[in-house]
């Protein structure tokens, strides 16, 4: 229930952008950011982990879920499918343009250059996503639940110095992420499958 709520709460403040004259505001955010972390050791370490919130690695992570415990991971795959969808449907609603391509004093620092909408990030839905799946199928594993989740942060974090979103596209990410994961466990708990 908690990780719905704050999917939810996340996933509203990041569509606040679209209300609010928030964009002054994030772009210096970013600007600030890739000041700081534009050297090379963290800035490589950043596109490092990129990988992390990529879909094949999502899918992977997904696949080897499914031959683990087939029931569970099926289920996973297709609430991962669905929430990926409304990712896909919300970024052709609001069509909101890259921070590097809207601001020209944003540098793009990731390795390939997206071409598709900002709003909001599917790097971060799907990293929080995986990192909240994957507790609860470890049984909330303290250790493995804090690294998790710190790795989650890094990768949303990352979105942003690599100049690829706005602050309110990785909020709504992490939250469309969590509001697919709580559904996930939600589900597997009805069906009986943790």
């Amino acid at each position: 229930m908690i990780y719905s709520i704050s999917g939810l709460v996340l996933f509203l403040l990041g569509s606040a952008h679209s209300f609010l004259p928030t964009s002054q505001l994030e772009t210096k955010f970013i600007l600030f950011l890739q000041r700081v972390f534009n050297r090379k050791p963290s800035l490589a370490f950043f596109r490092e982990i990129w990988f992390l919130g990529r879909t094949p690695f999502a899918l992977v992570i997904l696949v080897l879920l499914t031959c683990l415990r087939w029931k569970s991971g099926l289920v996973a795959m297709a609430v991962f499918g669905i929430t990926v969808g409304l990712e896909q449907l919300v970024k052709g609603l609001f069509n909101r343009q890259r921070p590097f391509a809207e601001r020209a004093e944003i540098k793009m620092l990731q390795p390939r250059e997206p071409h598709d909408p900002s709003f909001p990030s599917g790097d971060t839905l799907r990293i929080w996503y995986l990192a909240l799946i994957l507790s609860s199928v470890l049984g909330w594993n303290v250790p493995f639940g804090i690294g998790a989740f710190f790795l989650a942060l890094l990768v949303t974090l990352g979105r942003l110095v690599m100049g690829v979103h706005y602050l309110s596209d990785a909020l709504a990410g992490a939250g469309l992420g969590l509001l697919g994961a709580s559904t996930t466990i939600w589900l597997w708990h009805l069906l009986q499958l943790l």
